[in-house]
């Protein structure tokens, strides 16, 4: 387990919750807007057929985890929560790589280069806190079949 508490304050469940929010805002807030210019897809209308077809699928399968994880958060469902997990891990996945593509074929603006850098950290660092919250939910069910 990496951590014990999230934001050295908050217990993993209720940290757990707060990232899925977050994610939920986000992800949401992205799928209605869904307008030229996404986070990490820009002028989606020009030439990039691809880009709904990669970009919709991300943002709805990354909200319902996130309402999954909001429920396996409150219910001690380790599934949900790793399900999440396994989620997340491809949509970072899926963020660095077109980070690294608009990087290196357009010239993005600063201001939108540093809103996906803070994405990507906080991604990871919210990766970091559900997969502790993992480990902690496993080693108590390990320790009750062991009783």
């Amino acid at each position: 387990m990496i951590f014990k508490k999230c934001c050295f304050i908050l217990p993993l469940n209720i940290g757990c919750m707060i990232i899925a929010g977050l994610f939920i805002i986000f992800h949401v807030g992205e799928l209605i807007s869904h307008t030229d210019d996404l986070v990490f897809v820009r002028d989606t209308n020009l030439n990039k057929k691809w880009a709904p077809i990669l970009v919709c699928p991300t943002l709805v399968f990354g909200t319902l985890s996130s309402i999954l994880l909001i429920y396996g958060a409150k219910a001690r469902k380790r599934g949900f929560v790793f399900l999440w997990v396994c989620i997340y891990s491809i949509i970072l996945f899926l963020y660095i790589l077109l980070a690294i593509i608009q990087l290196a074929k357009y010239t993005p603006v600063p201001i939108i280069l540093s809103v996906q850098m803070v994405i990507i950290v906080g991604l990871i660092y919210s990766l970091m806190i559900v997969h502790s919250y993992y480990k902690f939910l496993k080693s108590v069910d390990d320790a009750d079949d062991s009783i």
